[in-house]
């Protein structure tokens, strides 16, 4: 017998709807799709199938282990003598020694298997590490530059430990003053961090100990191209930070301008504009 294409016209079209309906319900409620790489597959046969259910998989136990970092034991000799007492601060610090530049450096990091909260001891040690320098080491800055470029968080990280050190400068001895000024001004200057981060700081009641503190940050801070200063500075202007705002013009115009060269005055005035 020969049977028809033809629709023979004996059926509800209500059905098909409901069907349909059924269909894509079905489907949006579905789990997502197995994520099964190739590599997956070359090595079902030592790891196990992991995708298929109740199948052995030992890809579990790999993952957790954390990687064993080998070190000289001179290094690790100094990083004891700088109180890095724990485990991940050792690592960072022998990492930031050995490490040939910034790159590189940050290349090692990422191979550390730091996760979650302890991202912040990079932070952390490197902060310490460029602040006890005898001599300021850009290296330093720059390593930091490289994590607040990677992730947000570590942005986050960075400011928190400004904000430490700016609620007690005091604390700080001659040394970690001068690298700490370095450091931050030239954050701010890369815009790696905004200058909003002094915003911690009540510039209409200054301690006398702190005036040096910032007029030398601020000279450094203006100690580039007009662009980069209307850059910095034009960062301000739409943030509801009028308290901020004022204390750094009357912190410019009153402790900073009656000590600036005439070529540094040009910069002041432009940086005055942008408020």
């Amino acid at each position: 017998a020969v049977v028809s294409t033809q629709s023979t016209g004996n059926y509800d079209k209500s059905d098909i709807t409901e069907i349909q309906k059924a269909y894509k319900a079905a489907v949006k409620q579905a789990p997502n799709n197995l994520q099964v790489t190739l590599t997956d597959l070359l090595e079902a046969k030592t790891k196990g199938r992991w995708w298929v259910v109740g199948a052995a998989w030992t890809g579990l136990e790999e993952t957790r282990k954390v990687k064993q970092v080998e070190f000289d034991s001179k290094l690790l000799a100094l990083a004891k003598k700088n109180h890095m007492n724990t485990e991940v601060r050792r690592n960072v610090f022998c990492v930031l020694m050995s490490s040939e530049d910034y790159e590189h450096c940050f290349e090692k990091m990422m191979k550390l298997n730091v996760k979650d909260k302890q991202e912040r001891e990079i932070i952390y040690v490197t902060v310490l590490c460029a602040l006890k320098c005898k001599t300021f080491n850009p290296y330093y800055t720059n390593v930091i530059k490289k994590f607040c470029e990677h992730s947000k968080s570590y942005q986050i990280t960075m400011q928190f430990s400004i904000w430490d050190r700016l609620k007690d400068l005091k604390s700080l001895n001659a040394t970690k003053t001068r690298n700490f000024i370095l450091l931050l001004s030239s954050l701010i200057k890369s815009k790696t961090v905004s200058i909003s981060v002094l915003k911690i700081v009540n510039f209409a009641d200054i301690g006398a100990e702190d005036i040096d503190f910032f007029k030398d940050l601020f000279r450094k801070i203006l100690n580039v191209s007009e662009v980069v200063i209307t850059e910095i500075f034009g960062r301000l202007q739409p943030l509801p930070l009028d308290n901020l705002k004022n204390g750094i013009k009357v912190f410019l115009k009153h402790f900073l301008k009656p000590e600036l060269s005439a070529e540094e005055k040009k910069n002041l005035k432009i940086a005055l504009k942008c408020f």
